[in-house]
């Protein structure tokens, strides 16, 4: 039983094949984190964990495949994960880049604002770490006591020379929140691309409104569903993935056999071949209301992922052009991106990333600023 694939990223967006982030790090604020073999293998580019909740982080926490550490493991993994567990395959487009985990979800699993802004401003405090881009694909609520001070992080960081991407979020109904209606933020909204490498893509249902300061959010789209991201090793959804895939390999040879030995006039016995038949056709639709792609991924939907696939194109653009600075980035991807038909201005922003063309805008000028010949 044939079983339908999920591109990876690389696949369905044209990027640009010389550059994969190499010598940029990357920052990324979420729930919580795991050391993922996608990070890890066959070289540590992890080059910080912090956990903004506590005085000290707990590696126990850390190295403990834990629920609260999916979101942001996949968040990282869709941007700068080397597909180590898939061949190389399901590797995001910053796959070189060197990471920092900034966990922001207290004992209680709560996003407190506090700790996002905290957060927010971790690589201004610890400049040696050398971050660049920072991602934050969790948000606070408005009427949080401090969701101002979420919005003056934000404004500290992208003054200090670090550009910031936020998920706009998944509620069509409702603007984006802290930090992702701030102005000085890249907002990133989603599109159904529908798994196609080149088709028609649609608008999905990201939050959007206009912000306090008069701004349209989202500024840019990225795909936001179907995107393959790893599963945490030892959890429950993953020890149920790699059996599922085995017992599915185990039918489909003996299906294969039924058929061979039918095709030879020595059909099996009509209970056993519509058993068998029953029994695969529910593993496949286990695996697939599961999501599950493999033993060791699963492809995921949100804005959560569309913003830090936005990010790895920026870490291309980077190692292209070192010399961009927040505006240089903003403009660059801005000027890129294509504009979805038929969609309104304030839905899409200036429309869908291209990476390839991205990082070809930061060589222009990167060129540009070489000196003119004597």
């Amino acid at each position: 039983m044939s079983r339908p694939q999920v591109l990876s990223i690389h696949e369905r967006l044209p990027s640009h094949p010389g550059y994969t982030g190499k010598g940029v790090v990357l920052a990324f604020v979420d729930s919580g984190f795991y050391p993922h073999p996608d990070l890890v293998q066959p070289s540590r580019r992890v080059r910080a964990y912090v956990d903004v909740t506590r005085d000290s982080p707990s590696l126990k926490d850390f190295y403990a495949a834990q629920p609260i550490s999916w979101h942001g493991t996949m968040t990282a993994c869709c941007a700068a994960g080397n597909g180590y567990l898939s061949g190389g395959r399901y590797r995001g487009l910053a796959c070189d880049a060197e990471v920092v985990l900034i966990r922001a979800a207290d004992e209680g699993r709560r996003i407190r604002g506090k700790h996002v802004a905290r957060a927010i401003r971790l690589p201004l405090l610890h400049p040696e770490l050398g971050v660049k881009l920072l991602n934050v694909s969790v948000g606070v609520e408005r009427d949080e006591p401090d969701a101002d001070d979420v919005l003056r992080a934000a404004q500290e960081v992208r003054e200090a020379g670090i550009t910031i991407f936020a998920a706009a979020g998944n509620d069509p109904s409702a603007p984006p929140a802290p930090p992702a209606s701030s102005p000085h933020v890249i907002t990133v909204g989603g599109v159904d691309d529908h798994n196609l490498p080149e088709g028609d893509p649609s608008l999905w249902q990201s939050s959007h409104g206009t912000s306090r300061q008069g701004l349209h959010k989202p500024e840019l789209l990225a795909p936001a569903m179907l995107l393959p991201a790893p599963m945490l090793p030892g959890t429950a959804v993953a020890r149920e993935a790699g059996p599922l895939f085995q017992l599915l390999s185990v039918l489909e040879e003996a299906s294969a056999e039924q058929q061979l030995s039918s095709e030879m006039g020595e059909p099996y016995p009509e209970q056993d071949t519509a058993g068998v038949a029953r029994l695969m056709e529910a593993v496949s639709t286990r695996i697939a209301y599961r999501k599950y792609l493999s033993p060791d991924y699963q492809h995921v939907d949100g804005t959560s992922f569309a913003a830090p696939i936005v990010m790895s194109i920026a870490a291309q653009m980077l190692e292209a052009n070192p010399t961009l600075g927040p505006a240089d980035i903003s403009d660059g991807l801005m000027e890129t991106a294509v504009e979805l038909a038929g969609v309104e201005a304030s839905l899409q922003g200036f429309g869908l990333v291209q990476p390839r063309d991205a990082v070809e805008w930061a060589l222009s000028r990167r060129l540009s600023l070489r000196p003119e010949p004597v």
